[in-house]
């Protein structure tokens, strides 16, 4: 019995590495729980093209927007453990919903297994153009004196986190308006349907620099370099405030880890492609590729962070 096992181990810690080998030998999906146009996807679409690019196999972006995050992460987690699916998402999947939602349908720990970090950002704060405000001081003025009238939109958990987080600690009283995704969100700002939003640069830039809605902040601690115009919220009337966004690549629970390890080299190259510096600096993003386990335990404090959050926000939905 002992041989047995033995040969067992031994035929599996060949297996293994010659699967990595060989992979990968068909077209890989890359599952993102948001919609087209979202920063997410935008990554995604990089990432993907850099991959097939260097494997010669086709990548597929499959969309699966809905339930903030949720259809897409229940997707990513129910396929095959094989390489062959790999999920692009944020901290609204892997760290905001735990806390905000009773059940779910997948778990952002035990469902998946971390690949790499891709992308950190700021958000911009931006209003309608009818509302007659330019600063977040003005905004705050104003929603002071209109306590439960002024509106914001969000269409996925870290758009909702940063204007909790605002209400609550510029204590002013918001109406949250929640969208399928954050597209959708910003046209019924520049519709004149909302008031305020928080928003990635990748969806929210452009209609601020052409002037379709109008920037008031940045959730960054300090200015950002080529958006000087644009004042922090730290700054500008409600100190220590700060948001960051943020993208990961992960793969379904009980991918071999020599797979892994491949997947890992694939987006770590993709990261470092001059597609994806392009993509950075036009979205004014940082790159922080690392190892698997760097990325668990970056997730780890990110979910301890917005527990914290959603518990002082009141962001739990019953």
């Amino acid at each position: 019995m002992k041989k047995i096992l033995l040969l067992a181990a031994m035929a599996l810690s060949w297996t293994l590495p010659s699967a990595a080998q060989d992979y990968p030998s068909k077209p890989i999906k890359i599952i993102v729980p948001f919609g087209p146009g979202t920063a997410t996807d935008t990554v995604a679409r990089v990432v993907g093209a850099a991959i097939g690019n260097r494997t010669g196999q086709a990548v597929v972006i499959e969309n699966k927007p809905g339930a903030e995050g949720q259809i897409g992460a229940q997707a990513a987690a129910t396929a095959p453990a094989d390489g062959y699916t790999i999920f692009i998402t944020t901290q609204t999947t892997q760290a905001i919903n735990p806390f905000v939602y009773k059940s779910l349908t997948y778990d952002p720990v035990k469902s998946f297994a971390p690949i790499s970090g891709l992308t950190l950002g700021a958000q911009v704060v931006m209003v309608k153009n009818e509302l007659p405000v330019k600063t977040i001081g003005e905004f705050i003025a104003l929603a002071r004196a209109q306590p439960g009238k002024l509106s914001f939109g969000s269409g996925n958990g870290s758009s909702r986190g940063g204007a909790e987080l605002f209400r609550i600690m510029a204590k002013v009283d918001l109406l949250g308006v929640p969208y399928k995704t954050q597209p959708q969100a910003i046209t019924d700002l520049m519709g004149g349907r909302l008031d305020i939003i928080f928003c990635d640069f990748t969806t929210g830039l452009p209609p601020v620099l052409d002037g379709r809605a109008r920037g008031i902040a940045v959730t960054s601690k300090e200015r950002i370099a080529g958006l000087e115009q644009f004042p922090t919220v730290n700054e500008s009337g409600v100190p220590n405030f700060e948001m960051w966004a943020w993208t990961a690549a992960y793969a379904p629970a009980g991918t071999p880890r020599p797979v892994i390890d491949k997947l890992n080299a694939l987006v770590r190259e993709a990261v470092n492609s001059e597609a994806y510096r392009t993509l950075t600096k036009t979205t004014y993003g940082v790159a922080f590729p690392g190892t698997p386990e760097e990325l668990a335990a970056f997730q780890a404090s990110e979910s301890k962070k917005w527990g914290e959050i959603v518990t002082v926000a009141g962001m739990k939905e019953p």
